[in-house]
């Protein structure tokens, strides 16, 4: 019994961490969701509507990071920064209210916590730009 509660608590706290993580790509993997039923919707097979919609998410992503890693204007720096990080934050905000709604009544307290992790979670999208992913450099 007390095996299958510390594999359920490992378990929740994964699937946590991973709903915090793909929050973060809310953009690409939203882009890709739309592209791939708006193929399907207009005739194409399931097969290539997905792949199409994988690699538009993909692509998305990928040129997100390019044109941040090489743009040193600030202002197009920033709007694509504010680009990424809405619709992470909103994904953001929702994921902090599911999450903590299970143990914090409905109210301010709940509200201004998933307003914080709405927050956090834009900013580690824009982090996320750069080409290091937001981690520190390396001292060589």
């Amino acid at each position: 019994m007390t095996l299958f509660l510390l594999l359920g608590l490992f378990a929740g706290l994964y699937a946590i961490a991973l709903l915090f993580r793909l929050a973060i790509h809310a953009l690409p993997v939203m882009a890709g969701i739309g592209g791939a039923f708006l193929l399907h919707g207009h005739g194409a097979g399931l097969f290539t509507a997905a792949a199409i919609g994988l690699g538009l998410g993909i692509g998305l992503f990928l040129a997100g990071q390019f044109l941040f890693a090489a743009t040193r204007s600030p202002l197009p720096r920033f709007l694509l920064g504010v680009t990424f990080a809405i619709p992470a934050g909103i994904a953001g905000y929702h994921a902090v209210g599911a999450v903590a709604g299970i143990v914090i009544d409905p109210g301010v307290s709940l509200s201004l916590l998933s307003w914080l992790g709405a927050a956090m979670i834009g900013a580690i999208a824009v982090a996320r730009l750069s080409p290091s992913g937001g981690r520190p450099p390396h001292a060589s």
